[in-house]
Order: C-alpha cells, then structure tokens, then sequence
C-alpha cells in the first residue's frame, strides 16, 4: 500500500465524520442566514473517496508527500459548506455572520479579477480567457465548543472549507470544473473553451442584475404602502432601518426564531 492509498483508507474510516461536522456547519449557518433574512441555499458534504484519491494523485507530484500527515495538511476541504446566495450583493452580511458563529482558521481566500484571465491548452491553439472566470469567497473554519453539545465535542476538531458565491456562480464552476480539469479525458477544444467563457461572461452579467433587482425591491420596500410577502421581505426591511438607525451590525441583530435577547 503506497502512502495515497494509506490516506485514502485512513480517511474512508473517518468519512462520517467529516460529513457530520460539514453537516453542523451548514446547520449553524442556514439558521442564522434565514433570521437575518438572507436568500440562499445552503449544503453540505464530505469529499468522495473517489475524487480526494484523484486530487492526491494530481497533486502528489508538486507536493511530494512524505507522510500521510503531509496530505491532511496539504487537502483543506475534507469537509465542505456551500453558501449559494440569491442575491450576490449579500456577501458582506454573510462575511459577518462566518466570522461572528465560527472559528477561522486564516483570512478568507477571495477569488477575483486577479486570478484570472488565464490561457488554457487546446487541441489547437491556446485559448485566452476573456472573462475572469470564478467570483466566491472561501473560508476555513472550526466550530466553535460553545455552540456544541458535549455528545459533539469531537467535531469541533474538523477543518471546515465554506465557499460563499451566487448562485450563478456556483452552477458555472461545476460545469467548468467538471468539463476542464479532467485531464485524463483530454484537452476540451478552443470553441468548448470559448463557450464557458461566454458563459462566464453571462454569469457575471447576471449578478449585476441580481443586485440591481435587489437593491430595486428595498427599495420598494422601503416606500411603504405594501404588505410585506414573506418574512425574508420583512427581516430585510427591518435590518436595514435598524442597522442605520443604532449602527448594529447585521449578525448582531437576532429576527425569527431566536434564543435570548439583545442586550
């Protein structure tokens, strides 16, 4: 058994685990999104054996592993947390919530405009991108002992990967990441290339206008004179009047279904 194989078998035995403490994650989040009245969805997952052993092997040349420690060091998404937002404006408020309920373990990772257009190699010639490519914010958590019972005490030792994007964006990145990083099935074609790169281009297309929609219905909302449709309409409005009136920052404020008080 070489030293991948060892990981994987170690990691097949700890995979309940993993999915739990992913599970806990998505759990403390979605509670806490939907009292501040937030849109989105929220899932959660362990790394399949399958595709954390083709990672490893992927990855095994450039590290260099020397034991087995040095892969769980190296594989930071053993357990996973996707926050897909309706509404992409929204992302500093969950910022905010992450750091409030959990514990991180570094500054979260931004993807943006810096990494990337990038050059891909095709049958033919090289394709350039135009766009730039993925829009997320990742995190790397632990939870935190006081939001834990003492029977899930255990799970608060995981390392979590939260990727907060719309979701738009979440829907391209799987499409790209499934059709362009699969070496073994082959370089995908210059025009395979320029469709996901139009597709891009759409994706952040569409997060511009998912913002301007939300930034139309608050104000809406804002002009009165309507009833309001659900209780994400209603803790919007609320949020937004209280936090510029008193300056309390969103994860500060408790709406919906919410233990204790403000003080």
């Amino acid at each position: 058994m070489d030293l991948i194989e060892d990981f994987v078998a170690r990691y097949r035995k700890e995979f309940d685990f993993y999915d739990q403490s992913a599970r806990l994650v998505a759990q403390t989040l979605e509670g806490a999104l939907q009292a501040a009245g937030i849109r989105a969805i929220v899932t959660s997952r362990a790394k399949s054996v399958g595709r954390l052993e083709r990672k490893c092997r992927q990855r095994e040349a450039e590290k260099k592993y020397a034991s087995v420690q040095d892969i769980y060091d190296d594989i930071i998404d053993l357990a996973g947390v996707r926050v897909a937002l309706y509404f992409p404006g929204e992302r500093n408020e969950v910022d905010k919530l992450v750091k409030e309920l959990l514990t991180l373990l570094g500054p979260p990772k931004k993807f943006q405009t810096e990494d990337a257009p990038k050059t891909f190699p095709t049958g033919g010639d090289p394709y350039e991108k135009r766009f730039s490519g993925y829009w997320a914010t990742h995190y790397r958590v632990r939870l935190r002992d006081s939001s834990l019972t003492d029977a899930q005490k255990r799970y608060g030792e995981a390392r979590i990967e939260i990727q907060v994007a719309s979701v738009l964006m979440h829907a391209w990145a799987e499409v790209e990441h499934d059709l362009a990083y699969k070496p073994l099935e082959g370089h995908l074609s210059e025009e395979e290339y320029a469709i996901l790169d139009e597709l891009n281009g759409l994706v952040m297309a569409g997060e511009i206008a998912l913002e301007r929609l939300q930034r139309a219905g608050e104000a809406r909302v804002a002009a009165g004179g309507r009833e309001f449709a659900n209780h994400y309409d209603l803790a919007a409005h609320l949020l937004s009047r209280t936090g510029r009136i008193v300056g309390i920052p969103l994860g500060k404020v408790c709406t919906g279904r919410c233990s204790g008080a403000i003080g």
